[in-house]
């Protein structure tokens, strides 16, 4: 039983204490420091055994360092990390809204210029000739033509519809530049 080399103990106490203060006695704190190893060989070859005077044991207060971070400092550190979360969103919501009104201001005096020009009953860039008019002429012939088969003019139509298409571009085009320059 008393043959073999003993195993270290672990030991583990709950504090329900307040003040966070363990309180120990001194053969605990020397058992603790080595101590009272040393001294408990040297008695036992030294001395014959000895009924130990019945005394009270001084119990002397040993303040043990405190974990490195305590629930009230994750705590903490989480109220912080989540403040720093709603701040950005808070920002970027911020951003997004005032980009969506600049949008919205540009969309309104776009919109009044329309509206303006439709009022006054004239374009802001007037056109001076109207566009494809040859191809229009030819469209309107064939359909008097072949007013049973109007299939017979689907190639004349497709080239009205292209003439028409190139120059709805080079109007936008024009006014795009306008705008830019």
């Amino acid at each position: 039983m008393g043959t073999g080399p003993s195993k270290t103990r672990r030991l583990t106490v709950e504090n329900d204490d307040p003040t966070s203060v363990i309180k120990v006695s001194e053969d605990v704190v020397d058992r603790i420091r080595g101590v009272a190893q040393t001294v408990r060989s040297q008695e036992a070859h030294s001395y014959p055994p000895q009924m130990p005077t019945p005394q009270a044991p001084t119990v002397v207060p040993v303040y043990l360092h405190e974990p490195s971070l305590t629930s009230l400092q994750i705590r903490q550190a989480n109220v912080a990390e989540l403040k720093k979360n709603d701040e950005y969103w808070a920002n970027r919501i911020k951003a997004l809204e005032q980009n969506h009104k600049k949008m919205n201001s540009v969309m309104d005096e776009e919109y009044k210029k329309a509206l303006d020009e439709f009022k006054s009953g004239k374009p802001a860039q007037a056109l001076k000739e109207i566009p494809c008019l040859d191809s229009r002429k030819a469209v309107m012939d064939c359909y008097k033509k072949n007013p049973d088969c109007p299939m017979n003019c689907a190639k004349i139509v497709q080239a009205f519809q292209e003439c028409v298409d190139y120059k709805r571009s080079c109007l936008l085009a024009s006014r795009v530049a306008t705008s830019k320059g």
